[in-house]
């Protein structure tokens, strides 16, 4: 994976990715372009840390879904972000193209390419999305699609806090002429907002669901079964990408939108009737990750429809955490919880 991407020079602004280390590079972290960087840097990853300790005190409890979650969504980045950075060398370049440049966090991996956060980010917000969803039962009393939907939905909600955020803060660019990058919502690309912020957490849950929930496991089946997660998730990318495909750009918004649509309807409907109750890292870990995005968005240069989708976002984030910590306030008081759907 030697050579940058031809459009890589036009976007990167300086970084030299051929004389990178092809490995790992690290950085002081005072020297980067801005201090939302480190803060952003030390907000997921150690999110990523809390999502592993809840994960492992889940699994003492008897519930290994949330261990084999965290390394599903490690196995799944590691599958999918390569071919994104070199799509010349997994023959992507004319349906996919460079989608975007990474600025330097840091630590990096391939080249430059790669920081460490966006390996972090997608243990960090799935597996508090579903500790969210799981806490008020949906998970549980519905079917795995239901419950999917569910955390895809909360997923979105968090991840476009930070999608929406991050080019106005010099995190990264998107490329314009990438052939995916269209239409753009906001600040981000529809693609962004619908297959990598709502499909791939659908499809890792739901995969998650029929093959871990059901425990406990031998070491070798939840191996196993685990990597069979990751490895599978973009399966769900490519079937929500599929129906997309044959349009351009004012076809695929209204198919994206659609597909976002039904899973927010799935989801507001499991929501209206939660039953549930547990331990309070969700609670906490969402608040702390929603604070953070504030005080970074206090730094922010986004567009105004990316502040208005990066609030929708926000706010779509808090009321999952209300539901979730309403319902615990609930069952403390004594009343019955609703179990019907």
């Amino acid at each position: 994976m030697g050579p940058c991407h031809p459009d890589f020079t036009a976007l990167a602004a300086g970084i030299d990715c051929a004389t990178a280390n092809p490995i790992v590079t690290v950085r002081d972290p005072s020297t980067l372009a801005g201090w939302t960087q480190p803060v952003l840097e030390l907000l997921v990853v150690a999110g990523a840390i809390a999502a592993l300790i809840h994960a492992m005190h889940r699994k003492r409890r008897g519930d290994a879904s949330n261990l084999g979650l965290w390394f599903a969504t490690v196995v799944y980045v590691l599958i999918l972000e390569p071919p994104l950075y070199f799509p010349d060398l997994f023959g992507l370049d004319e349906q996919v193209g460079l989608i975007f440049v990474h600025n330097v966090f840091t630590v990096q991996f391939l080249y430059d390419r790669l920081p460490l956060y966006i390996v972090a980010i997608y243990p960090a917000i799935t597996c508090l999305a579903y500790a969210i969803v799981q806490r008020t039962g949906i998970l549980e009393r519905r079917n795995p699609l239901v419950g999917a939907a569910c955390v895809a939905v909360v997923f979105h909600a968090g991840y476009e806090v930070f999608d929406q955020l991050g080019p106005g803060l010099h995190w990264w660019v998107w490329n314009p002429e990438a052939p995916s990058n269209m239409p753009m919502i906001g600040d981000a690309p529809l693609t962004s907002a619908v297959i990598f912020a709502a499909a791939a957490p659908f499809g890792t849950v739901l995969l998650t669901r029929l093959l871990l929930s059901r425990g406990p496991y031998p070491i070798g089946a939840f191996v196993r079964r685990t990597a069979a997660v990751g490895i599978l998730t973009p399966l769900a990318m490519m079937i929500f990408s599929a129906p997309a495909a044959p349009f351009g750009p004012a076809g695929r918004s209204v198919v994206l939108w659609t597909e976002l649509a039904v899973l927010a309807v799935v989801a507001v409907s499991a929501f209206r009737r939660p039953s549930g109750g547990g331990d309070r890292y969700p609670l906490i870990a969402g608040a702390v990750y929603l604070a953070v995005m504030a005080l970074l968005w206090t730094a922010g240069n986004a567009p105004p429809a990316a502040m208005i989708y990066a609030a929708a976002g926000a706010l779509g984030w808090t009321i999952a955490l209300v539901v979730s910590s309403a319902d615990s306030r609930r069952m403390r008081t004594g009343s019955h919880p609703v179990t019907s759907c």
